[in-house]
This record gives structure tokens, C-alpha cells and sequence, in this order.
């Protein structure tokens, strides 16, 4: 019953619009609604052996979890990472959280990505305890994933100079 309720709602959506788009634009109509019919998800994963030339095979996802045990033990990575974050300025610091958006982006693996985040939240965490301020006024600007905290941060640092 859930996959008849969704076909048809779907239905009721792509066919006034594919219908719009021809009425519309005519042959480049039918262009158009035929490109989105041919490269649709629920039609491309119909057929999982066929690819185009160069596209990589499809792989195993891997697990969510990394394999390396989370909990790490006293004087131990965790507390090398921590003073590693803190032995970088405030420029370098914010260029390494904005560097590591684009590696989250391109990241091959879950696990990978698991570990990304973690970094992420160490910055945002040394940021965090450098500035208050700083971090405070960045997030309540709309802050982005692939935003520059750094005129924040130094911001706040001149006035509490």
C-alpha cells in the first residue's frame, strides 16, 4: 500500500509538469522530460550492470563505524591531536577547518568521514575554547559547514585586547 500511495503521488507531480514542459517548450520540452526519465534513480538502479564507460564499478558500502576503537587512553592520540590544535594560530586553525570540508566532501568511505566530522568538531571545540565570542558571533552570522570563522575570531580577539 506505501509503494502505491508514493508511485501515484508521484505520478500526480512529474505528470503536470513533463506535460507543462512540452506545452512549453515543445521539441526542447520532450528533450528535456526524456533526459530526466533516462537518468531518474528509480530507473538507473533498475539496471546495476550497466554504467558508462569509465564510471567506476559500484562497491560494498562500508560500515558506519570505524573499526579503531573511539575510546582513546590517557596521553594517548587524542591528547597529541589536542596539542597539536593548539599550537597552531587562529589563521591556520580556521584554514584547517575549512580544508577539512572539502576533504568530508570527497571522502571515499564512511569511516572516513566518521573520522573527518570528529576532526571537525576538535576544531570547532579549540576555537570554542580560544574565543567564545568569536565562535558565538560566526555561528549567529548563519555560519556554514564550508564557512571562515577566522574574521570572527579575530574580531572578538581585538576587542578583548
Amino acid at each position: 500500500m506505501p509503494r502505491i500511495l508514493r508511485v501515484t503521488f508521484a505520478g500526480a507531480l512529474i505528470t503536470p509538469a513533463a506535460v507543462g514542459l512540452i506545452a512549453v517548450f515543445k521539441f526542447a520540452g520532450v528533450l528535456v522530460v526524456v533526459a530526466l526519465a533516462v537518468t531518474t534513480p528509480a530507473l538507473t538502479t533498475k539496471f546495476p550492470g550497466r554504467h558508462a564507460k569509465g564510471d567506476p564499478p559500484a562497491r560494498q558500502p562500508e560500515p558506519a563505524t570505524p573499526a579503531v576503537s573511539a575510546t582513546p587512553s590517557a596521553d594517548g592520540p587524542a591528547d597529541d591531536a589536542a596539542r597539536e590544535l593548539g599550537s597552531l594560530d587562529d589563521q591556520a586553525l580556521c584554514l584547517a577547518w575549512r580544508r577539512s570540508f572539502r576533504l568530508l566532501e570527497t571522502a571515499p568511505s564512511a569511516a572516513i568521514r566518521l573520522a573527518i566530522v570528529d576532526q571537525r568538531q576538535k576544531y570547532l571545540d579549540e576555537l570554542q575554547r580560544r574565543s567564545p565570542e568569536g565562535l558565538t558571533a560566526w555561528l549567529a552570522s548563519g555560519a556554514r559547514a564550508s564557512g571562515n570563522p577566522f574574521p570572527y575570531v579575530e574580531d572578538a580577539r581585538r576587542r578583548a585586547s
